[in-house]
């Protein structure tokens, strides 16, 4: 298995050139009524010629059996005309041109096939919500052309989750999203077009890491820094995004945080001041609308085990100008439902991807070489109605990135190696669980190069009983300030093992389980990792005690202690 892979979007699906022979729907109802109006006209001709007559005007057909003519209903004809089908297409991938389209219904469809045979007594209207497991699509018209189509084409497991509100109201909203989404790249590729603050053209790029806090991630920032400073020796200048009606900057639990750039320097703070950058959008603000020109964007509660300067200078920087990691999931193992029967595909117009989806704890982006797939990220995140999350079809803003630039067929280097997890071995009656609760992530050697602690956050808070007076000091700048024994840190230590996955096994078994243990220092811990782990070949354990790295969480607990301390002699002065 190579560690990293540069990544380019398949070859889009380009319409055939022969649509334009095809009879569109409203012309064979008129040629129908034509033809049948014309072979009445022969009729009443035929009679004519033969001696037939009648004292008025009628329209009529020659009854041979009576002798006799008799009398047309058009309203009928008409009646019969209406009743014939009408050709329905799947809506023309690449159409980038915007339509008036009116709902006709849901239509449903037997089988586990949106193209299966049809199944008219499930049909539903526009409004209508329809259930889970269905399938079928949407059929909408062209209120211009009168063409027909078919639109949000759903399998069986087209959709992930009970609840998701779908509705073939939705369904001219969905379809000219592409058509906006396009519009929007078009603008971005122009030559002109740049971010927000980047630099002018021939002056070095400014490089820096980026971070997004909000109340409950302070701690675990301020950990993360003082790591990076104090540990790691990394000296890339650092800018902290929040926003204001979260984090007040005269807050007192701010303070910390401002004391590191007092004294550490080259940390600076922006507010996020987009009322719709709310959540996972504020991390793409963030990155949007940074002051520096190349980013290494980290979740604060993401840590690297050694100094990530190196990343702006790595062959696959220098190559694509984008580099991402892997998330657990891929299609043949997903929580969320990206795989190849995903609505996700036609909602975006582009074909399946077979391969991992993406984990954006970190992420490394050279603004100036991707405006246009940035501001199409920023598009996909801001669009109303948000698709994205309405019909749960990704989760926030961790795929957002990928599917721009795989839109755009824009290059970018997605690192090989699968995710590892750092966590506890769980001894139980002839088995051994091991439950993972944070992220490990590589470079692109395959060594681990992140630990992103996602399922259990620093706090830097103690509880009653594990509270100790000896551990409130009043300085907070050096780094053994506290010389508590590590057992009664506030932060519990969640790390004592490695779980990675064997570099020669195959994809199809890297499959991650999801569980819940009741653990010493949590009941109902959540757990990402495998259930009877000794057992499966495709995964091996590591001992943290054994690695280079051993000693960072207790680091990391102490920073996550001191900042709380602070916060706290601050409120009380």
């Amino acid at each position: 298995m190579q560690p990293s892979l540069e990544v380019s979007a398949p070859e889009k699906r380009r319409p055939s050139t022969l649509s334009w022979l095809r009879p569109k729907a409203p012309t064979r109802r008129v040629l129908l009524l034509g033809a049948i109006l014309y072979a009445s006209v022969v009729l009443l001709w035929s009679a004519h010629s033969i001696g037939v007559s009648t004292s008025r005007v009628d329209v009529s057909l020659l009854d041979k059996s009576r002798g006799r003519l008799e009398s047309v209903d058009i309203p009928k004809l008409l009646s019969a005309v209406e009743r014939v089908p009408i050709e329905t297409r799947d809506f023309p991938s690449g159409n980038t041109t915007p339509r008036q389209l009116k709902c006709i219904g849901w239509r449903a469809t037997r089988g586990c096939s949106a193209d299966g045979a049809r199944d008219p007594e499930k049909d539903q209207n526009c409004t209508q919500i329809v259930s889970k497991g269905e399938r079928g699509y949407c059929e909408v018209e062209d209120v211009s052309t009168g063409e027909r189509f078919r639109v949000m084409r759903r399998q069986c497991n087209s959709l992930p989750r009970h609840g998701v509100p779908f509705r073939c109201s939705d369904a001219h909203e969905f379809v000219n999203f592409r058509v906006q989404a396009h519009n929007t790249s078009q603008a971005a590729l122009a030559p002109s077009f740049k971010l927000p603050n980047v630099g002018r053209e021939g002056e070095s790029p400014r490089d820096g890491i980026v971070m997004v806090v909000y109340p409950k991630l302070l701690a675990s920032a301020y950990a993360a820094i003082r790591t990076l400073r104090d540990v790691l020796g990394c000296q890339l200048p650092v800018e902290i995004w929040f926003r204001p009606d979260e984090i007040q900057p005269n807050d007192a639990s701010f303070k910390p945080l401002k004391h590191l750039a007092a004294t550490r320097g080259n940390v600076t703070f922006q507010e996020i001041d987009d009322p719709r950058a709310k959540r996972f959008v504020a991390k793409i603000h963030a990155i949007y609308h940074s002051t520096f020109d190349r980013v290494l964007f980290l979740d604060a509660d993401n840590v690297p085990v050694r100094d990530p300067t190196f990343l702006f200078d790595s062959p696959e920087f220098v190559k694509t100008g984008a580099v991402f990691w892997p998330d657990f999931w891929h299609p043949g193992s997903t929580i969320f439902g990206v795989h190849e029967n995903s609505l996700l595909w036609e909602l975006i117009d582009m074909p399946f991807v077979d391969m991992f989806e993406q984990e954006s704890g970190q992420l490394v982006v050279d603004r100036k070489r991707h405006a246009a797939p940035l501001e199409l990220v920023r598009f996909y995140a801001l669009h109303r109605p948000d698709f994205f999350s309405a019909l749960r079809l990704v989760w926030g803003d961790k795929d957002l990135f990928r599917l721009a630039w795989l839109k755009l067929d824009v290059p970018f280097t997605m690192i090989q190696t699968p995710p590892g997890m750092a966590g506890t071995v769980y001894d139980a009656f002839l088995r051994s669980d091991f439950c993972g609760m944070t992220m490990v992530q590589h470079d692109a050697d395959g060594e681990v190069l992140f630990m992103h602690r996602n399922q259990h956050k620093l706090t830097g808070t103690f509880t009653d009983e594990a509270r100790d007076d000896n551990l409130h000091e009043k300085t907070v700048d050096d780094v053994d300030v506290v010389s508590a024994p590590v057992a009664r840190y506030a932060d519990p230590a969640i790390w004592t093992h490695l779980l990675h996955f064997h570099k020669g096994s195959s994809r199809r078994y890297y499959s991650i389980q999801t569980f819940v243990l009741d653990l010493d220092f949590k009941q109902n811990q959540k757990c990402y990792g495998r259930r009877d782990v000794h057992r499966n070949p495709h995964f091996y354990i590591q001992e943290i005690a054994a690695l280079d790295f051993s000693e960072l969480e207790t680091q990391l607990r102490r920073f996550a202690l001191q900042s709380t301390q602070f916060s706290s002699e601050s409120l009380n002065a």
